[in-house]
């Protein structure tokens, strides 16, 4: 069957239904043919090859954005699993802080108290050497003291005891010392 009768063959059988029956007119089939021979060929020479070029390049879009798409998935896993493996170590380093941290603490505390220590030495060393010069400086008055009265009463028993033949003697006798010291 051609192409022809094809066509003549579907005109009849829809003009069947129809009251009337009449064949078509060689004008009525091959016009339209050609006219659709002549629109899938501009469609097949002018529309297919940007049709075809539009697709390959969607395509080449699509590939691209999902191969970049597959290359942040890979990064925001690497990402991840580094974050994963920092949030455990994270614990360890908490550890690690705090016991340096003691450790810190415990020197820092060990030093305080050997300075404390060395301090109260200190102080206490002050504390004697104030105190024994506070002893001696309480001998020297109480000697003093003491020579005063010695002196006040050697004084007054001098003045009770001693008559002016005394005082004479001793006046000459003091004078003889110095010329003899001379």
């Amino acid at each position: 069957m051609s192409g022809l009768d094809f066509f003549t063959t579907a005109n009849a059988w829809a003009s069947a239904a129809g009251a009337e029956h009449h064949a078509p007119s060689i004008g009525e089939v091959v016009f339209p043919a050609i006219n659709f021979i002549i629109y899938a060929a501009v469609l097949y020479y002018f529309a297919l090859p940007a049709v075809r070029s539009f697709l390959r390049s969607r395509r080449e879009d699509v590939v691209s954005t999902m191969a970049q798409a597959a290359a942040k998935k890979q990064q925001a896993e690497a990402l991840a699993s580094e974050y994963r493996s920092k949030l455990g170590a994270v614990d360890q380093e908490t550890r690690s802080i705090q016991t340096s941290f003691r450790a810190a603490g415990e020197m820092e505390k060990s030093k305080m108290l050997r300075e404390a220590q060395v301090l109260a030495t200190k102080l206490r060393e002050d504390a004697r050497f104030l105190a024994d010069q506070e002893v001696k400086m309480a001998r020297q008055k109480i000697r003093e003291e003491m020579a005063r009265q010695a002196e006040a009463t050697a004084r007054e028993l001098v003045q009770r005891n001693i008559s002016a033949t005394d005082q004479g003697r001793l006046a000459q006798d003091f004078i003889q010392s110095l010329g003899q010291a001379r």
